[in-house]
């Protein structure tokens, strides 16, 4: 076992869970996106390894979607700061609803308690199987109007969508779904030219044939995807990227956030996981409750910049 693998399992037998004797009580996780979405892929990728480590609590998830994610993050940040309760924290929560969003119902910076990052991914862009683009530069010589689906208004979707309109000077038409389900229903319903979504959402479709992903939104191509291009290729500065962090309320005990920390730095260096991660697309950081405070700050700043100079609204 790898020296900080032991160090983390040392402090899961050394901490308490929960500020409160509750160790009994399931911890309730809150997704704030439907199920089947990237987030909660994640969740239940990763809890189920981590509740199988020695003296892990139970975890359950609990899905609290709407208004782009800030529905459950709202009732994430007003639970009590006892340990029973901690939830998933996006791009969206936590790097562009601020700027799109008049009223979140909560304070991104100050109302958590940040623990780590456990996944940094790409978006996909796509189209169905039988879409008469076939490329990244078909869709860049777009000249008629496209409706292009994502997840949600303020998600990592929407936000592909809106750059590659501006950036791109593409007439698409942004139609927000209530979730992943939903939109890809009407993509592949062919109510919908193109989606921007998670690239662990989308591979399942791509490798059965039923969509063709075009271009992946991140800094370089996927290895999952060697043949596809990354859109800043074409547009420079143009870049998308999903990730998903693990908060509780503002107020959670020091000693509480140290042994998620540790029970969440164990769970990440599973072999297991690891390899679904990357058969996924997705990136495993090693992360801190430190780092992820300080990223998303970073985040926070540079959606801030990019939705102003992009001009993106809501719907």
């Amino acid at each position: 076992m790898p020296p900080i693998q032991r160090r983390a399992l040392g402090l899961l037998a050394a901490l308490p869970f929960a500020a409160s004797a509750q160790d009994s009580k399931p911890v309730r996780f809150i997704v704030p996106y439907p199920p089947g979405g990237g987030t909660d892929t994640i969740a239940r990728l990763l809890l189920p390894t981590m509740s199988a480590l020695p003296g892990a609590p139970t975890m359950v998830i609990e899905n609290r979607p709407g208004a782009g994610g800030n529905v459950g993050t709202e009732v994430l940040a007003k639970s009590p700061p006892d340990g029973q309760t901690l939830g998933f924290i996006t791009i969206g929560t936590h790097g562009t609803n601020p700027w799109l969003f008049a009223r979140q119902g909560f304070d991104p910076l100050t109302d958590f308690s940040f623990i780590a990052l456990v996944s940094r991914q790409p978006t996909a862009v796509a189209v169905a199987a039988d879409s008469p683009l076939r490329s990244l530069d078909d869709l860049l010589a777009l000249k008629t109007e496209m409706p292009a689906a994502s997840p949600g208004n303020g998600t990592s979707g929407h936000l592909g969508v809106e750059m590659l309109r501006v950036m791109g000077r593409l007439p698409l038409l942004h139609v927000p779904y209530r979730g992943t389900g939903p939109a890809w229903a009407d993509l592949l319903g062919g109510r919908a030219g193109l989606i921007v979504d998670n690239l662990p959402t989308a591979m399942p479709h791509h490798q059965a044939g039923r969509v063709r992903i075009l271009a992946v939104t991140g800094t370089e191509r996927s290895t999952l995807l060697p043949n596809v291009p990354a859109v800043q290729e074409k547009l420079p500065g143009y870049l998308v990227e999903s990730w998903n962090g693990i908060a509780g309320p503002a107020g959670l005990p020091a000693e509480v956030v140290a042994r998620w920390s540790a029970l969440i730095a164990a769970a990440t260096r599973n072999p297991a996981l690891r390899a679904r991660y990357a058969e996924l697309g997705i990136v495993l950081p090693d992360s801190s409750p430190t780092h992820l405070a300080g990223f998303v700050r970073q985040q926070m700043a540079f959606w801030q910049r990019m939705i102003a100079e992009a001009n993106i609204r809501l719907e």
